[in-house]
């Protein structure tokens, strides 16, 4: 039988909050095959806008990058170009994992200040301090090959040095995005990680999931910031045959899941996604019988169109819900994928009531590919 249980962690004694200066999420840096096209993908299928661009010729060395985003989402891709060690970090990452994410990267207060206290309490710094006129950078390492860059900005410009501006036009479609709610690592190790973002972060455990469908099973911590803006669930495999397993196996080793991103409008977000042709998990009719309104209690939106779109719902709190989807994987290999969610009222959850729906959902297509 299905279920989920979830726990809230006590704050723990004498911590001390946001240790780094965090800001926030500055921007997800994605390694992969063919940089163009997949910008191109994110603005015909994500409603993202061209932001920025960088070659050689702008001054960058061993890469090709397109900037995409929209309002605080901000998507890097960049491929291998020419030689070189930059050139061969992206082909050696893309060769190993496929096309993914390589940065989590976060705004700060102080760059300088960030490393030194990050490596302080352990974590290991894989680019010194890097200044520039723009910003100041640095980066340490994280699970697997992924890493964290803290990034100062000093003032309004470009992207970074050896990027050029690119006009991106009128926000005036169909799919809004605001931000990124979250960013969902998948690991071996899910204790040792929420100790990483717990001992160098300064981050609390806001909820612990323990999940078994009958057929595979997990288990996931969410850690985040004292202001809950930057929300990082982990989670490990607890059965063999789990969607986590596969994706340890597909991306050979760790890394980012999925990428959740919050919209106003999940309806019209949804429909003009669709529209576009992005392919969602499907959810079974039964999901929406009288258990869903005894389940959700009243919603402001209506139900049938949530059918037609596929669009979960769970109330987290009595003065809050939440409204969820979920896309196939992105690329080749079926690791990472997003999950589109719209927040209502207090909502501060992730769906708890929606992970047999979900998981099965992921079950029927790891049965698809022969791996269940």
């Amino acid at each position: 039988m299905s279920h989920a249980k979830a726990s809230a962690a006590p704050e723990s004694a004498g911590v001390v909050h946001n240790p780094l200066g965090l800001r926030g999420i500055d921007h997800l840096e994605f390694f992969v095959d063919d940089a163009e096209r997949w910008a191109n993908y994110y603005i015909e299928n994500y409603g993202m806008y061209h932001r920025g661009y960088g070659d050689t010729s702008t001054g960058l060395n061993g890469r090709k990058a397109f900037i995409v985003g929209q309002g605080r989402v901000t998507f890097l891709f960049a491929q291998a170009e020419g030689k070189g060690p930059g050139a061969d970090m992206i082909r050696e990452f893309v060769a190993k994992h496929g096309n993914g994410v390589k940065d989590v990267a976060f705004r700060v207060r102080d760059t300088e200040a960030a490393l030194q206290e990050a490596q302080r309490r352990g974590a290991k710094i894989v680019r010194p301090l890097d200044e520039h006129e723009i910003f100041i950078g640095g980066t340490i390492a994280a699970y697997g090959d992924v890493v964290h860059s803290f990034i100062q900005r000093k003032r309004h410009g470009t992207f970074a040095p050896g990027y050029e501006n690119r006009a991106g036009g009128i926000e005036d479609g169909e799919i809004h995005f605001a931000m990124i709610d979250h960013v969902v690592a998948n690991v071996e190790r899910m204790e040792e990680w929420c100790g990483f973002y717990r001992d160098v972060f300064g981050f609390d455990q806001l909820a612990h999931f323990d999940i078994n469908t009958g057929r595979s099973a997990l288990m996931s911590k969410v850690m985040t910031d004292e202001d809950g803006y930057i929300k990082l669930p982990i989670n490990e495999p607890s059965s063999k045959n789990s969607q986590i397993q596969e994706f340890l196996d597909e991306f050979k080793g760790p890394g980012v899941q999925h990428i959740a991103l919050l919209t106003p409008n999940i309806i019209a977000t949804t429909r003009a996604m669709r529209e576009a042709g992005v392919e969602f998990l499907g959810v079974p009719d039964s999901y929406y019988d009288a258990e869903f309104d005894i389940r959700v209690g009243e919603i402001k939106e209506d139900k049938e169109v949530l059918k037609k779109l596929g669009i979960l719902v769970d109330r987290d709190r009595p003065d809050g819900y939440l409204l969820q989807l979920f896309s196939q994987p992105v690329f080749d290999r079926p690791t990472l994928f997003h999950e589109v969610i719209q927040r209502h009222g207090n909502s501060d959850g992730f769906g708890e009531g929606n992970f047999r729906a979900l998981f099965e959902a992921i079950e029927r297509e790891q049965a698809r590919r022969g791996t269940l």
